[in-house]
């Protein structure tokens, strides 16, 4: 990973210890859901937490969206004590007993601690852990969503300077990995919700994409026509990986050398898909040979760009599969192969990871799942996907897949 580490600060994943929630679900548990909001500068897909009690004047701040994070809430500590209903979890409390093994205390304030790791920084921080209450939005079977507040258990970091790599779009992380105080795995402990996340994310920043977690609350004809492939979760790190057997461009295979399964890391602060060295190398050589733009000079950070003047892309672009285990294939049109550099010109978008990649041979990055119907279903290990929602004509970012 550390490829990733040298190409873009955002690619850094986060690890922390994994503990399932337990539970019978209620037959009609919430779905709640976080609208997301792409950020035109930064790529990254965020949400709004309205932190503290209604009553008492509750803060909003902006959160990036994070897969593998292990903080249901990751705040500086400067924002979190603004709210006047949070409070310090004491270290010889039942919260800061339920994170062992990588808790500690800071005995000069006896606040409990925790290691968290984060995708803006490269080590893991020593977090102070804090509770507050939050407005959730939850979603009814009949399209009817109402806020509901409940306790949560965030995080901020000892040092003032940890998070300084942060975009300033952004004032934390809300995690969403497989671990004991991530955001899904304390909603589905407190409210019994499914361990389950439902996700749309937006390809422009005008329009709001959408995260569930729970039971999936779509009933139309894309989420019945999901395919699906094993989802493989890595129990040390909390992150989600799935198998991707080869890319295929039109007749043409590359193949993966599947070092190890769950070869492919799927992550939303990436915000491309990136690729070990010999790979990226295969596939840019095969899309040069198969579409019909003509190459120009390359610009960094990516290698193959193209004029698109007097091109009508659905016939100059060829569909790039990505072959999953179990058979079912992952295309990507035009819309998620193509960034517009300027007026008349594009570029493939993947990133070359190098050749330092030791166990993940391809990190899928947000790009590629813009406006794509996307669950993991943790209870199920199970991840599925739809086609391009653009040849329905729709997208994540009209109100009807919210």
């Amino acid at each position: 990973m550390v490829s990733l580490i040298n190409l873009f600060p955002l690619f850094i994943i986060l690890t922390l210890q994994t503990c399932l929630a337990s539970g019978v679900k209620k037959p009609n548990s919430p779905v709640f859901l976080l609208p997301l909001i792409k950020d035109k500068a930064t790529s990254l897909y965020y949400t709004n937490l309205n932190l503290g009690n209604i009553n008492h004047s509750p803060l909003t701040h902006s959160l990036a969206i994070d897969l593998g994070g292990g903080s249901a809430a990751l705040l500086r500590c400067n924002t979190v004590v603004k709210s006047t209903t949070y409070l310090p979890i004491r270290c010889n409390s039942a919260v800061c007993k339920q994170a062992q093994p990588d808790s500690f205390c800071f005995n000069k304030t006896n606040t409990c601690g925790k290691y968290v790791s984060t995708s803006f920084t490269e080590n893991p921080l020593d977090t102070l852990l804090g509770i507050d209450s939050v407005s959730l939005l939850t979603s009814k079977p009949n399209g009817v969503t109402i806020f509901v507040h409940s306790p949560l258990t965030l995080s901020c970091p000892n040092d003032a300077n940890a998070l300084r790599l942060m975009p300033k779009v952004v004032n934390g992380t809300r995690g969403l990995g497989n671990s004991s105080f991530s955001l899904l795995s304390q909603l589905a402990s407190m409210h019994e919700s499914r361990r389950k996340l439902t996700l749309c994310l937006p390809s422009k920043p005008a329009g709001l994409g959408s995260l569930h977690i729970g039971v999936s609350p779509y009933t139309n004809d894309v989420s019945k026509n999901l395919a699906s492939t094993p989802l493989v979760i890595d129990q040390t790190t909390g992150e989600y990986f799935i198998d991707v057997m080869s890319i295929e461009i039109a007749d043409t295979v590359v193949p993966l050398g599947k070092k190890r399964r769950g070869n492919v890391m799927i992550c939303t602060l990436a915000p491309y898909t990136v690729l070990e060295g010999s790979i990226y190398k295969a596939l840019v050589r095969e899309f040069v040979s198969e579409t019909k733009m003509l190459r120009v000079a390359n610009v960094k950070p990516f290698n193959a760009y193209f004029s698109s003047k007097g091109v009508r892309a659905a016939a100059a672009v060829p569909v790039i599969d990505l072959v999953l285990n179990g058979g079912a294939k992952w295309r990507n049109n035009q819309w998620n192969l193509l960034v517009k550099v300027k007026r008349d010109v594009v570029c493939l978008g993947f990133l070359d990871g190098g050749v330092t990649m030791k166990t993940t041979e391809m990190v899928i990055g947000g790009f590629q799942m813009e406006d794509h119907l996307v669950e993991l279903d943790l209870e199920a290990s199970e991840f599925s996907f739809s086609s391009s929602l653009l040849l329905k004509n729709t997208s994540c970012g009209q109100n009807i897949i919210i």
